[in-house]
């Protein structure tokens, strides 16, 4: 029995208990029922050098095994915090720029940076804008490949002193369609005709559209079914319909280019449609006269 409490009383005496534990607390508390009372009383100072508190380790202690003062770690990040924005403020003093005041060429002013003071740069010679490079005259104008030498026509399509066939009217002018013709192209050609063609030449062609019986009839607009149009080729319609003709105003704006080609096959159908028919031909007799006797009557 007094063995026992002699081993327990030791193993409390012993100033490491529990050192380096989780529970520094503890092991303090524990020392301090320990011992006795009058080592308590007359060795304090011995217990506070003995019995310290370990350090705490911490993850902003430094790579010297020290633990970093809360202090010194606070006014480093003051200083960075105030140089980043001493940085932010100068750049942004620096490069300061008002909206009004950019720098940047503006269309059709004056620019003092070019010799010409033009802040327009003339464009290169030769440039096409993109999607206009109409390569293809029969399909974009409605031109052949190859013009003819001729005179230009007047306002009414007729070359003065010339014959008035359609060859010598518009020698320019496509003959043949540049697209292939079917039942599509008709079908749409109607449907685009009856929106742009019809208040003016009438659903027919002969010119009676709403717009000219409502008295927008000087000059009257043109009949499909003349023989000068009849004869014009396919070029004649598509230029007319690109550049405007007499009261008739443009249609490019409106009317894209295949479109165009459908309407004019519409209006090739009309035509033949309103053709007057041929006048039957001569029916031929083979009977010969009969001859008569010479040098008398008949008996």
């Amino acid at each position: 029995m007094l063995n026992s409490e002699l081993v327990s009383s030791q193993r409390l005496r012993r100033p490491d208990v529990r050192k380096g534990s989780a529970f520094p607390g503890m092991a303090l508390r524990e020392s301090h029922e320990a011992m006795p009372r009058q080592f308590l009383q007359g060795g304090a100072s011995q217990l506070k050098n003995n019995f310290s508190l370990p350090e705490r380790h911490s993850p902003s202690a430094h790579p010297g095994g020290r633990a970093a003062i809360p202090g010194q770690c606070n006014s480093f990040r003051r200083l960075v915090v105030l140089l980043l924005t001493a940085h932010c403020l100068l750049l942004t003093a620096a490069c300061r720029r008002d909206m009004q005041d950019q720098p940047k060429v503006i269309a059709y002013r004056e620019n003092k940076f070019f010799k010409d003071g033009s802040g327009s740069r003339p464009l290169v010679e030769g440039t096409v804008p993109r999607g206009y490079l109409h390569q293809d005259r029969e399909f974009y104008f409605g031109k052949k490949s190859v013009t003819g030498s001729s005179t230009a026509a007047n306002s009414t399509g007729q070359q003065p002193g010339a014959p008035t066939s359609p060859s010598e009217m518009f020698p320019d002018d496509v003959v043949t369609f540049p697209i292939e013709i079917n039942r599509k192209v008709l079908d749409d050609g109607q449907e685009r005709y009856q929106i742009f063609c019809s208040s003016c030449h009438g659903t027919t062609g002969y010119g009676d559209g709403i717009i000219a019986r409502r008295g927008f009839n000087k000059p009257p607009p043109a009949s499909y079914h003349q023989d000068r149009l009849r004869q014009a080729p396919v070029g004649h319609f598509f230029d007319v319909i690109t550049n405007g003709w007499g009261a008739m105003p443009s249609h490019a704006a409106q009317i894209p280019v295949e479109d165009r080609w459908k309407i004019i096959a519409y209006i090739r159908a009309l035509q033949l449609s309103q053709m007057p028919p041929a006048p039957p031909a001569p029916a031929q007799t083979n009977q010969a006269a009969a001859p008569t006797p010479s040098g008398g009557q008949k008996r």
